[in-house]
């Protein structure tokens, strides 16, 4: 089928279905490349997968887009709403926040033209760097950014969508290309930027389908999976506030920061986004007519859809026999025998997530959901699942939710024996960090390529030993890795605590736990069998 006819009016920008299709493009494509993205991880560990959570969160953008016709910038929101529930890991959450952005600047529009794509594209890169709280230069941002730029200065001189995304692509790459000068990790890698590389890929997806007209796939993508074979984790899905509100405000000099404040009272998983003319509203809630009521003041009300969630999981009688505490956590864990240990120590609810799993802000805020609290802290325990936790907090409001940036599962486990349900929240967030600062973690691992990280020469197939996500050590005897790995941040411990992968027998477990007590005669040697995938070892030092 011929360009003109699959989009015959492009010249006069798209309209939502076109735009639908860009974005499938786009999503398609990088599906195809994602283990390309996954296989440029700066670490040559067996857990990247920076192009499987960004393909993972373009699935959710796309399945979130209607088949029938809709206006061009209620598609982008709908799909700016999809990406961000269903983010993951670093990359997934910053590109999530590429298109909310992106969807922002294009609200109403009835049909998109190649200036207002560039301009989005602007807002979307505005949007990233604010969610970042230390955004790092050489990373997804780096691209966004100089591709951002790009666009909007062709689209200046030409109101050309197909030469705006030409030239948003050529110097993203360039861009690209500079990533390794600007970050030594993936200069002594020899890698570039895998986010900002899976970026790119979906721009040119969304290229070629403006270019060609057709579907770049001989066949459609099967489903992602992100839940490894054999772990399994339960969610109760939401029942205390019954109703899903969701409605577009318009009007004029709409205070958002104050109707937001107003809507609080009313239930959970609050959003509202916008500005003083536009404003949306999600929000779960027992009373939707009073919601529409708060907004009513402000202007007139849009879109409005409320659905029952109790017909779609459990009957609302059920909420009056769960009892309400002050503060509990919920935590991210790798495995059953993980989430075991956590259970053991109050958790209330476990996101099945770690190095081979990062769950979504939407599966985190279905566990928020599903705790019985005033207040929930969250325990990511690992650096990649950071951003989509607070993300999840921000959905449901940072007033009810908290994050302890607990960087690895030890020091999670630290912050959880920490946890006193008879303090205050502020207190107990406070204590927990605490307790997870004081905890280093060495993660044992094979590598699964030549790298050099951090001055080392790592051979495909060598033992690695991280400690605290720096290569420490490497070599081909176990014993030897794991000493030098122990023996780096420092030598005085009082507790060395081994918990088991599922790959590790209890013998060699044994043998090391000896080895460890013969090293640290002053230290308390206990082993801990937590079945965790991909490293054998995990080893918490206080």
């Amino acid at each position: 089928m011929s360009t003109a006819s699959r989009f015959p009016n492009r010249s006069h920008g798209l309209n939502g279905e076109e735009i639908a299709r860009l974005l499938r493009g786009g999503a398609d494509y990088l599906y195809e490349r994602r283990e390309l993205v996954d296989a440029m991880n700066v670490f040559p560990v067996p857990d990247g997968d920076t192009g499987t959570n960004m393909a993972l969160t373009l699935q959710a953008c796309t399945k979130a887009l209607p088949e029938q016709a809709e206006p061009a910038g209620k598609m982008a929101a709908l799909a700016a709403k999809g990406a961000l529930l269903g983010a993951r890991g670093n990359s997934g959450v910053i590109f999530s926040q590429l298109f909310w952005g992106w969807a922002k600047a294009l609200e109403g529009r009835p049909v998109v033209s190649a200036r207002d794509w560039a301009q989005a594209m602007e807002k979307g890169v505005e949007l990233a760097y604010q969610a970042v709280i230390k955004p790092v230069e050489g990373t997804i941002l780096t691209v966004a950014r100089a591709a951002a730029k790009a666009a909007t200065k062709t689209a200046t001189r030409a109101n050309n969508l197909e030469e705006v995304l030409a030239a948003a692509i050529d110097q993203g790459q360039r861009a690209l290309a500079m990533t390794p000068d600007l970050l030594p990790a993936l200069k002594d890698a020899g890698v570039v930027d895998a986010g900002g590389q899976g970026y790119l890929f979906f721009l040119e997806g969304c290229f070629q389908v403006l270019k060609g007209g057709e579907a770049i796939l001989s066949t459609q993508p099967g489903e992602l999976t992100a839940r490894p074979a054999g772990v399994v984790f339960e969610h109760c899905e939401p029942v205390y506030y019954p109703y899903c509100t969701e409605f577009v405000l318009r009007g004029r000099h709409v205070p958002v920061e104050v109707f937001r404040y107003s809507l609080q009272a009313f239930g959970d998983c609050l959003l509202v986004v916008g500005d003083e003319e536009v404003v949306k509203v999600h929000i779960h809630t027992d009373h939707p007519g009073k919601i529409l009521e708060k907004a009513l003041p402000y202007g007139s009300l849009h879109e409005i859809h409320i659905s029952n969630m109790q017909e779609q999981t459990i009957r609302q009688g059920e909420k009056n026999n769960r009892s309400q505490v002050p503060v509990a956590f919920v935590t991210a864990a790798p495995s059953a025998g993980w989430g075991r240990l956590f259970t053991e120590q109050g958790a209330v609810q476990t996101v099945m997530g770690g190095a081979a799993h990062n769950p979504s802000a939407q599966e985190w805020v279905k566990a928020i959901e599903a705790t019985a609290t005033d207040f929930t802290i969250l325990l990511p325990n690992h650096p990649n699942l950071i951003l989509a936790a607070r993300q999840a907090a921000q959905i449901c409001g940072t007033e009810k939710v908290g994050v302890v940036p607990s960087r690895h599962l030890p020091g999670g486990l630290a912050a959880a024996l920490a946890f006193d349900p008879q303090k205050t929240a502020a207190e107990n967030k406070a204590a927990m960090e605490t307790a997870a600062g004081r905890v280093h973690a060495v993660e044992i691992t094979r590598a699964v390529r030549d790298a050099v990280v951090n001055g080392h020469q790592v051979k495909c197939g060598e033992i690695l030993g991280l400690v605290d996500d720096t290569v420490a050590a490497h070599g081909v005897e176990l014993e030897s890795v794991v000493l030098e790995a122990v023996g780096g941040p420092g030598r005085e411990w009082e507790l060395i605590t081994v918990f088991t992968g599922e790959d590790l027998t209890a013998a060699v477990a044994e043998q090391l736990s000896e080895v460890l007590a013969a090293a640290y005669p002053q230290a308390e040697v206990e082993i801990l069998p937590a079945g965790q995938p991909l490293y054998p070892l995990i080893i918490g030092l206080e």
